[in-house]
């Protein structure tokens, strides 16, 4: 049963989990880059930049509890 008590029975899979079915889905390219902060917040825009220019992208974003 997926519901109970109008609650919905979701796994909420980790970090790791996420990545490696994504990475298990196909011919996929990952980068990863952690922790995005202040410091090195150019790099990523940097990088985001040429991969548009390449065509489409998809995002995750995960952010810590802390």
């Amino acid at each position: 049963m997926l519901f109970r008590n109008n609650k919905p029975n979701v796994a909420k899979p980790t970090k790791n989990e996420l990545m490696k079915t994504i990475k298990d889905s196909g011919s996929i390219d990952i980068g990863v880059f952690e922790p995005v902060d202040k410091n090195n917040i150019r790099l990523v825009k940097q990088e985001l930049d040429k991969l548009v220019r390449n065509g489409d992208v998809s995002i995750v974003v995960i952010k810590s509890k802390s």
